[in-house]
């Protein structure tokens, strides 16, 4: 009696990982740096002319599975960037089949330019706009533009400094 409650005891805790880790309808992202590294030709050492100049940026992996109810209603995975520069970039990705993967690249001197991705929202959209699944980084904000150049509204004076 007392082994089978220890048993117990241990087998709780792997049984409440294994049945709340597993879900059947998914959206996921996984963020890779991509750099010399990334090259096979770099780990087993064989010739590549990539390897004069071998790609630098990120690349995000988006995997998802979808129920066929979901999948009837045409949706896309929206996905949403903010980079380092602080400029925002919206990509949208059809879903052509229920259990699929897309990738999403930022190399050379795009990565540059922009410094990469700062952070990222997914979201499985139906043709009606549901939101079927999410996922966030989670630095994810939404990002407040003020625009500096904006005129002042009629009628209202700027305060004059006292002299």
């Amino acid at each position: 009696m007392r082994i089978s409650r220890c048993l117990l005891l241990l087998l709780l805790p792997l049984s409440i990982v294994f049945f709340s880790s597993c879900r059947q309808y998914y959206l996921s992202i996984c963020q890779e740096w991509v750099d010399m590294r990334y090259l096979a030709s770099t780990h087993v050492g064989t010739p590549d002319p990539r390897q004069d100049h071998p790609p630098i940026g990120q690349m995000l992996i988006l995997d998802w599975r979808i129920p066929k109810e979901i999948f009837k209603k045409k949706p896309e995975v929206i996905l949403d960037l903010i980079l380092w520069d602080y400029t925002t970039r919206q990509v949208r990705i059809p879903i052509k089949r229920r259990m699929d993967f897309a990738t999403y690249r930022l190399f050379n001197e795009e990565y540059e330019k922009t410094g990469g991705i700062l952070t990222y929202k997914a979201q499985i959209v139906t043709q009606d706009g549901a939101i079927f699944r999410e996922w966030k980084h989670q630095l994810w904000v939404n990002l407040i533009t003020i625009d500096h150049e904006t005129p002042e509204p009629a009628g209202v004076e700027k305060a004059k400094s006292a002299k």
